[in-house]
């Protein structure tokens, strides 16, 4: 008995020791894990694509420049009627050439070109908070991940306490068998609990390292073993309601995306204003009566003003409205569910630091029933199969308290990811 507590208290020592000395924690994984992740680089392509067309938009307001030619044969041209026989108009050519260098020069357009930079900005904003969702939920994995080792990696600790135990518990009963105070029986039952606590070890091993596998490919790291993992220890200062997740703020970019829409809508009702100008070559000019191929040019202002579009604005400003209602009760939705889903977790909390503490004084009060049944077997009074069943006992009383360790542990941070704070 007293090597099976040694042996406890040996490996508690060693995990303080890991932690003080410090290899990987859960934060240099997530932090790997981002870094990692093919999706980050939709940022950079984002921008790059934000940025592209900002510089079209940016084009509104340079020169256009359009070359247009154009020849062709009619049937028939204005003519001008004589009164007078010694007077002969001029006769206008029914194949026409004419070759045009417009301009256009944007002067205002109503406040569209800034709008639309909003637009793009806003969409902008949209695409990268996205890749922060999906981002939220690879560390929700990483997480997960992170904490199923670790739980493996102790299961396995305290069952190699155990067969550590058995094993001594075997040379001892064969000495009892051969002193005639044991059955051959009672030897094979802890020889069978032996290979059944290996076999188990074996199980676990196998988890645990695709577990490490999984965790490796998606963080990058090269973790060779378990005990490479640091528990960290999560800090809440209060359990004030705030809603931090990636998803709400998503929805806040949503909203703001639709408003620059709603501008920009609004700025297709103001006037636009324009100078051009025209520079050609051809037959006939600007004056009609000149048959000869001649040069002609034009310059000027032009308005557009779309005075009545029969509520057409209107309706499509109602329609974002419309939408940004949507995204309003989305918000409020996810708010509510959030809500519910943080009382369970707060009460998670508070049940695993009650459970602790009943663990510890299981754990002790079992650690005194083996040593009496150890105590027992050495003297013939029990069977082996009565010890095992106290050992038994005593190794899932560990196991508890080491699970709801860890799951305190993890409920912190499940807390911390749910408000959106990991």
């Amino acid at each position: 008995m007293k090597q099976l507590v040694t042996v406890i208290l040996l490996l508690i020592a060693v995990e303080l020791t890991a932690q003080f000395s410090g290899k990987i924690t859960l934060d240099d994984c997530l932090k790997s894990a981002v870094e990692n992740y093919p999706g980050t680089r939709q940022f950079l392509l984002n921008k790059d694509i934000s940025e592209l067309n900002i510089k079209s938009i940016k084009r509104n307001y340079y020169p256009t420049l359009n070359l247009n030619g154009q020849m062709h044969y009619q049937s028939d041209v204005t003519k001008v009627p004589t009164f007078f026989p010694e007077f002969s108009p001029p006769e206008i050519s029914k194949d026409w050439y004419k070759l045009n260098l417009d301009v256009e020069q944007m002067i205002y357009d109503g406040g569209i070109t800034s709008g639309q930079k909003k637009v793009e900005q806003a969409q902008l904003a949209v695409s990268d908070q996205k890749v922060e969702v999906e981002l939220y939920h690879l560390k929700e994995r990483i997480t997960s991940l992170f904490f199923n080792i670790v739980y493996l990696d102790k299961s396995i600790g305290i069952l190699q306490v155990l067969i550590d135990n058995l094993q001594a518990r075997i040379e001892e009963a064969q000495i009892a068998f051969s002193n005639g105070m044991l059955l051959s029986s009672d030897v094979d039952a802890i020889r069978v609990e032996l290979y059944n606590s290996m076999q188990r070890i074996t199980e676990l091993k196998e988890d645990t390292k695709g577990l490490i596998q999984a965790l490796n490919e998606q963080s990058g790291l090269e973790i060779q073993l378990a005990g490479q993992l640091l528990l960290p220890e999560p800090l809440i200062d209060n359990y004030n309601f705030e809603n931090n997740r990636p998803e709400y703020i998503l929805f806040s970019k949503q909203q703001a995306q639709l408003m620059s829409l709603k501008s920009l809508t609004q700025a297709k009702r103001r006037p636009v204003f324009q100078a051009f100008g025209q520079l050609g070559y051809g037959r006939p000019g600007y004056d009609m009566l000149n048959d000869d191929f001649d040069d002609y040019y034009m310059v000027g202002l032009r308005l557009h003003w779309n005075i009545w579009d029969w509520g057409r604005v209107k309706r499509e400003k109602q329609v974002y409205d419309l939408k940004n209602n949507i995204i309003v009760t989305n918000k409020e939705t996810f708010d509510q569910n959030l809500k519910s889903d943080l009382y369970k977790r707060v009460a998670d909390i508070e049940k695993y630091e009650k459970i602790i503490g009943s663990d510890t004084t299981i754990v002790s009060l079992q650690q005194n029933v083996v040593k009496t049944a150890d105590y027992q077997l050495k003297n013939g009074t029990i069977t082996s199969t009565n010890y095992l069943i106290e050992v038994n006992k005593l190794v899932r009383a560990n196991l508890n308290l080491e699970a709801h360790k860890l799951q305190l542990i993890f409920s912190k941070y499940q807390y911390l990811t749910a408000i959106g704070n990991l």
